[in-house]
């Protein structure tokens, strides 16, 4: 039971820089170190000393290993690394458990070395013990288990590969085998009996997770899992056209038998294919004992790969692979975390394979030729580089990053070569990895990396290859397609990671870079550079050598997959809202790969970004761009590989996915309104004659001598040829032979998975299309868009989905990794028109822009500083930067050094272009502003307090401001009361906050003797008044616009239009308009400044002109967002319930719902107006491509921010005409929380033009209407709010609802106590029914009087009806009532009866033919016949999910009996 590390010594260790090293070891094993003695002065140390590990009782696991370190002991300062090297222990574990080693150490950086180590490794395992399952057993008692012998077999004809599978295996159905040995040569041990087991009868639990599947054989398949454990069967959900089905589910079996009697029962793993219904329908099993489980460490196998097999044909090779952790628990014993291994790719393949005797795995190679990297992004501080520079010595600046690329596999993993500062690295080698095929590993993984030569090496970018998008396990029973072995390129692959700029700072987003994110939060912001690589797999040999160099000819045969071509990205930004950067001007980058990467110096410049602009507040809840009838432009120039046939592909068949799917959507929907089945069938048929046509076009293919196909791209084709001809066959059948519309519409969704497999491109080498929402300098928030879906062709079928349409685009946070909550609220949403194509295509783009024109500026700003006596100049050295510059203050540019680039012309002169931003002052948007003033005094030590003399009235910042006698209300708004001191801080009774210096803050509310500053703040709100001084407050902003300049106290901060006290710098921006005279001419501008005297002070490169879209006309509209009510949103108090209110954004406004209280399932009624929305486009356009509307939901509370609850998004209805209009139906509108569900808003939206005609300005009131194309007459009022109109709001009867409730059963406990005094509460239509409060729940858990009646108004049509929630209260002491438990009934629709009915009702229950019956007695009757229904559901249980638990919890925490 232990572990013994003979050191014994070492040799050629590496020498200090002066004299010789004082070596010695250290080991570690499972966290405990324990080291050597030290030998001073020696390079060949020998120690013969042994280190001994106590393993307490423990056996070795294959994945257990040593990490050896030799280290130089200094007496001052940190112990230097010598060498280290790790030392698996799996050798030990089987023979003689004694090993001597002599192995070569590495350096920190995985390098080899010269030095080397000698160990010998005793391993003592534990005795077998005595279980609890044998404690009882009589002497003589023998049972039929399993247990080791020391007799073993030698096999000769064991291959390789059996080392690479490992782990134990089952034979003849119970039983395991012993690991292979490595080498041709393996030894097996022979089975035999366990030993004596208790005949006693136990209670026993097998807890079974069935997580994943992985290679399952076929195509088209349904796979559904099967365990049978002794005389208990359970199954899986169905997982539809899937070979890699992802379950999680997890089994529970109990059991009252003895140990002889269970463990010699097997448990059986099976998988199927659910669309057979014959005899091979089985795709591969596996089974063993019970006891196998049982005998193994702590009672389970967690995480364990399961080969799967033919059970008739044993040696027909792997089936696929199987995921799954069992565990047998008996009497005392302590269940293990049973959470699923996130690990991945790199677990332990031999301690985690189970394997079936007998059956071999085939020996394959990947070979990966890896030929070059490009636009690998700086990693390295240039530190050196600058003193050389500015010493004027060594060779030219070089590139700061030094990659070299780790290509891994099931966790075995091969370097190419280092690469010393290249940022375009050409490696031309060729890496081999050895396998056992077919592996269960999914996914290729290569990272490259930065080689260190201090400290550890740094993570670049890496990219994953899943198997099953580069191979095919083809039909197996028409041999239709064949199939084929993984291959790759040669193509082009891209990195995604971290921002690529360089800091010398740390990086909290470079776990991107790793490739461990998961979804969307894992998901690379930033492009990191590309891979040229080419990917084969050879099957019945291993790689003899790792690495090696390729030839000259086939360096060369690549080279004509490298041709480039000049793309064009184009986008027209129309609106940006929702902005959360509010602290300086926001503005937008758009790159593809690296091209219109702003922030990187290395970069050609060009038109990728927008001009930056001051966020405007809406007037209620967010942050918009004011562009005005001026949209900005961008375009990017690229060239990438000509891959267009592949891209085209793909977007036909996401096409066809998509109307595929929006058939299905109708099919659904008239299903669920009861629509008659002729209807339904004529969806259905209309659905598979679309599906059947799409199926029988051709795919694109690709043109010779533009297009170089490879490998792999033929049999893609093949491969989608087959699939596309086989779910026309299916469609075929089904519209034929279909007889009921549900049962086909399931078949049709399987066919849908169809064809979501075979919609994708693993060889997209046309990198992703990525928006990044800039503030200063800062990257703040992403959008990454599939260059394939803004691509342009000159066929629609083929062209990308969102190829110049107006999309909305939904920024995101970059994922950091110390982040423990996630950001809820959005960065911002953009609207934009995206295009990308050939330059030759570029035509295409101009002629979509119909609605606007499209201008090119050169742009320009002059600078002045503001000097004493001077006044405003721009000449000295306080201006610190050119007089005319460009935005940032780095490029000189003079209006006179603009030359028009060739092809292009002027037309006009230079002219004055004021940001509109600007004009904006910091209260724009609001109906109320709270003034805020900080009075600031002074004292001498010992001195009394007295006014500032550098700044008595400041703002925050300590910026000068006037008195508050003096200060000025701006026109248009009012003072509501009188200047206040701010108590409501960190202060003292009289408001006074005190600190040692007001430069450094750090202020206090006590006094002190030390203390020389103290401020007080003074508040005072004033509100808008709506009059017509507005007009004035405009016309003298449009007098001081003219002049053009923005005025900041220091250039890089914030501008504002007005002048200030603090006012140091100024500025203002000049355009010029130019005209292209040639089709296709670049517009860069090459600034030459030959009489610049600082030349290196300031660069001289290209100058990027500025794009606008500009709008001549305008069209407004009214929107009215009818929100009805929400139900099953998410509980935010700790009493269950929530305060929910709604905020719905639409454009450049936004509104609040009112407020409910206690409330899952709110009812607002509440109808809210936009007024005048101005919305530049093509009406027809925008009502083809509608604003989204954005509706988020919140908790209020009283104390601190309000809870999120979740955000639900819509389009409304447009009326271009309001005569055409027809009311609009309400709409269910799902609410998500991130990836989680949040319920459900029961909502419908109608945007209406407004005719000019109707529109007439006055100061107070609405819009009058008198016109025949005036809008629809608002809705009612409420008190303050309109409510939903009649016509839209659903219409209502009055419903009788009885409810019997029992009692409850099986309360586990609530907060560390037990659920003694429950009642249960029903809420339906906000009205609420309590059960009598229960004495003891242990005593008597039933309710004295279960019947609770309801007598509601409730929604006729079934769709609009609300749910019944159920909760349950504990009443315990001091007045607490928390809620323990609760549970949603969606619908009603099972337990709804009709009241016409009761009469046959009565009769049938005794009452008499004939009976005359009231109406109250009508009503008495259609509740007992509710009563005899929900008697029918008597025996059934409502799980209750635990306050804090997931409502899709597969455990329950409480039951209520009742219906």
């Amino acid at each position: 039971m232990s572990l013994e590390v003979n050191v014994i010594s070492a040799s050629n260790v590496p020498k200090e820089t002066f004299g010789k090293s004082d070596p010695y070891v250290n080991i570690e094993f499972q966290g405990i170190k324990k080291k050597t003695e030290v030998i001073k002065d020696e390079d060949n140390p020998v120690w013969n000393q042994s280190l001994v590990f106590d393993l307490q009782g423990n056996a070795l696991s294959p994945g257990d290993q040593l990490e050896v370190q030799v280290k130089d002991w200094e007496k001052i300062g940190r112990n230097r690394l010598l060498g280290a090297v790790t030392v698996p222990l799996k050798d030990v574990q089987t023979g003689s458990h004694a090993v001597e080693l002599d192995l070569p150490l590495q350096d920190a950086n995985k390098r080899t070395l010269a030095a080397s180590i000698k160990l010998k490794i005793v391993y003592s395992p534990p005795i077998q013990k005595q279980t609890a399952a044998t404690a009882d057993a009589a002497p003589d008692e023998v049972g039929g288990g399993i247990v080791e012998d020391g007799e073993e077999d030698e096999d000769m004809e064991g291959d390789e590969g059996d080392a690479a599978d490992g782990g134990d295996a089952a034979a003849d159905g119970g039983g395991v085998p012993g690991a292979p040995g490595g080498g041709k040569k393996r030894k097996r041990k022979r089975k035999r009996y366990r030993g004596k087991l208790s005949n006693k009868p136990q209670d026993f639990q097998v807890r079974i997770r069935v997580t994943e599947a992985r290679q399952l054989q076929g195509s088209n398949i349904h796979p559904v899992a099967q365990v049978s454990v002794y005389n208990q069967l359970k199954q899986t959900h169905v997982k539809k056209s899937t070979n890699s089905p992802y379950w999680n589910e997890v089994f529970f079996c109990n059991f009252h038998a003895s140990p002889a009697e269970l463990f010699d029962e097997l448990v059986e793993f099976k998988v199927f294919n659910s669309r057979k219904l014959r005899s091979d329908a089985l795709l591969g099993s596996f089974k063993f004992d019970i006891g196998m489980v049982y005998e193994s460490p702590k009672h389970a196998m967690l995480n364990k790969w399961l080969l799967l097999t033919d059970p008739e044909d044993p040696m027909g090779g792997s089936k696929g692979y199987l995921k799954m952790s069992i565990v047998v628990l008996g009497p005392g014993d302590s269940a293990p975390d049973f959470k699923t291994s996130g690990k991945d790719e790199e677990e332990d393949i031999e301690a985690n394979l189970l394997r079936p005797a007998g059956v071999k795995l085939r020996p394959g190679t990947f070979t990966l030729r890896l030929y070059r990297g490009e636009d690998i992004p700086r990693m390295d501080s240039d530190l050196m580089q600058g003193v050389k520079k500015l010493l004027r010595i060594g060779e030219e600046q070089k590139e700061l990053v030094d990659p070299y690329v780790i290509f891994s596999f099931a966790g075995k993993e091969v370097s190419s070569k280092t690469l010393y500062n290249n940022a375009n690295p050409e490696y031309n080698q060729e890496l081999r990895l050895g396998l056992m095929f077919p592996s269960m590993c999914e996914r290729v993984k290569l990272q490259v990396m930065d080689w260190d030569r201090v400290s550890e090496d740094d993570a670049i970018g890496a990219f994953f290859l899943p198997l099953s998008l580069i191979s095919s396990p083809g039909e197996s029973e028409d041999k239709a397609f064949e199939g084929f072995l993984p291959t790759f390129g040669p193509c082009f692959i891209n990195l995604y990671g971290s921002p690529r700029e360089f800091s010398e700072m740390p990086d909290e987003y470079e776990h991107l870079n790793e490739g461990k994110g998961k979804g969307r939060q894992g998901e690379g912001c930033a492009y990191r550079g590309r891979l040229l690589i080419e990917m084969k797999t050879t099957v019945g040999e291993l790689p003899e050598v790792p690495v090696e160099d390729l030839p000259n000819d086939d360096v060369l045969r690549v080279q004509k997959y490298m041709r480039r071509r000049k793309f064009k990205l184009h986008v027209a930004f129309l609106s940006a809202t929702m902005i959360n950067a509010t602290d300086a001007p926001v503005e937008f980058e758009v790159s593809i790969g690296n091209y219109g990467n702003k922030l990187d110096e290395s970069v050609t410049p060009c038109a990728s970004t927008t001009q930056p602009t001051n966020p405007i507040f809406d007037g209620n809840s967010y942050y918009y761009l004011p562009w005005g009838d001026t949209k900005p432009c961008v375009v990017v120039d690229s060239h990438w590989e000509d891959i267009s046939w592949r891209l085209e592909a793909l977007n036909m068949l996401n096409r066809i996915l998509i109307r595929l799917q929006s058939h299905v959507k109708r099919v659904e929907l008239s299903i669920k309104s009861n629509s008659s089945l002729e209807e339904r069938a004529e969806l259905l048929i209309a659905l598979l004659d679309q599906l059947i046509a799409d199926c029988s076009q051709p795919l694109p293919q690709p043109e010779p001598g533009r297009h170089i196909p490879n490998e792999l791209d033929v049999h893609l084709q093949e491969h989608r040829l087959a699939e596309l001809d086989f779910v026309k066959g299916e469609a075929l059948k089904l519209r034929e032979n279909a007889t009921d519309v549900t049962d086909a519409l399931q078949e049709v969704e399987g066919l849908a998975s169809c064809l979501k497999n075979i919609a994708v491109e693993p060889q997209n080498s046309m990198p992703d299309v990525v928006f990044w929402m800039i503030s200063g300098e800062k990257r703040i928030a992403f959008y990454r868009i599939p260059a394939n879906d803004v691509l342009f062709s000159a066929d629609e079928n083929t062209m990308g989905k969102d190829c110049g349409q107006i999309s909305t685009l939904f920024l995101r946070w970059p994922s950091e990794k110390t982040t423990k909550t996630t950001k809820t609220d959005l960065p911002g949403v953009i609207r934009a028109k995206i295009w990308l194509g050939l330059e030759k295509d570029e035509m295409e783009w101009h002629k979509m822009q119909t609605a606007g024109e499209l201008a090119v500026f050169a742009e320009t700003y002059e600078n002045q500083v503001d000097m004493p006596i001077v006044g405003w100049t721009n000449k000295g050295p306080a201006l610190r930067r050119p007089a005319w510059s460009d935005n940032t203050g780095k490029l000189k540019l003079k209006k006179e050094k603009f030359v028009p680039p060739p092809g292009w012309r002027w037309e006009g002169d230079w002219k004055i272009s004021p940001e509109l931003s600007l004009q904006f002052d910091r209260d724009a948007g609001h109906t109320t502003f709270l003034e805020d003033v900080y009075e600031q005094q002074a004292r001498y030590p010992g001195g009394a307090w007295g006014p500032s003399s550098q700044r008595p009235w400041a703002d925050l910042k300590g910026d000068p401001l006037s008195s508050l006698e003096e200060f000025p209300l701006p026109e248009g708004w009012k003072w509501d009361d009188a200047w206040q001191a701010d108590l409501k801080r960190a202060v003292d009774e009289e408001g006074w906050e005190y600190c040692v210096e007001a430069t450094l803050g750090s202020y206090g509310p006590v006094e002190k003797t030390f203390h020389l500053c103290r401020r007080k703040r003074w508040v005072r709100q004033r509100t808008l008044v709506a009059d017509m001084k507005k007009l004035a407050e405009k016309e003298k902003q449009q007098k001081e616009v003219l002049e053009g300049w923005e005025y900041a106290p220091l250039f890089g901060m914030k501008f504002h239009l007005k002048e200030r006290k603090m006012d140091m710098v100024r500025r203002r921006r000049w355009h010029r308009k130019m005209v292209a005279e040639t089709k296709g001419a670049s517009c860069f501008f090459a600034i030459q400044d030959d009489d610049d005297k600082d030349k290196e002070k300031y660069s001289t490169a290209l100058a990027v002109p500025r794009m606008y879209l500009t709008f001549k006309t305008v069209q407004k509209y009214q929107l009215r967002a009818y929100l009805y009510q929400a139900r099953d949103l998410l509980a935010a108090d700790d009493s269950g319930v929530s305060d929910p209110y709604a905020v719905v954004s639409f454009h450049t406004q936004s509104q609040t719902t009112e407020k409910l209280k206690k409330t899952l399932c709110p009812t607002w009624d509440q109808t809210l107006l936009f007024e005048e929305i101005e919305i530049h486009g093509d009406p027809l356009l925008i009502e083809r491509q509608p604003p989204e509307i954005i509706i988020e939901f919140f908790d209020h509370d009283v104390v601190g921010n309000p809870d999120y609850l979740g955000r639900a998004i819509s389009v409304p209805v447009v009326f271009l005409d309001p005569s055409q209009y027809k009311p609009t139906r309400l709409n269910w509108v799902p609410i998500n929380r991130g990836n989680k569900s949040g319920g459900e808003l029961l909502a419908a939206f109608e945007l209406f033009a407004i005719p000019e005609e109707s529109i007439v300005e006055q100061s107070i009131g609405e819009p009058t209407m008198t016109d025949r194309k005036d809008l629809p007459f608002y809705p009612p009022k409420k008190g303050d709010n309109f409510i939903v109109p009649s016509g839209i709001r659903p219409v209502m009867q009055r419903t009788a609802i009885e409810v019997l409730c029992w009692g409850v059963r099986n309360l586990k406990k609530y907060q560390l106590s037990s659920i003694n005094s429950p009642a249960i509460e029903f809420e339906c239509g906000e009205h609420l029914q309590t059960t009598k409060v229960m004495r003891s729940a242990k005593k008597n858990p039933n309710f004295a009087e279960p019947l609770l009646f309801f007598d509601v108004m409730l929604p006729k049509d079934e769709l609009y009806m609300p749910p019944m929630n159920i909760k349950v209260r504990d009443h315990r002491e001091f007045g607490r009532r928390p809620v323990v438990g609760r549970y949603s009934i969606s619908s009603l629709k099972e337990y709804r009866c009709d009241p016409t009915e009761s009469q046959s009702l009565l009769e049938t229950m005794g009452n008499g033919p004939g009976t005359p019956t009231p109406s109250t007695s009508r009503v008495m009757g259609t509740l007992d016949l509710a009563q005899s229904r929900m008697a029918e559901l008597s025996g059934k249980f409502r799980g209750l999910t635990g306050i804090g638990s997931p409502s899709t919890s597969t455990e329950t925490d409480h039951l209520v009996k009742g219906s």
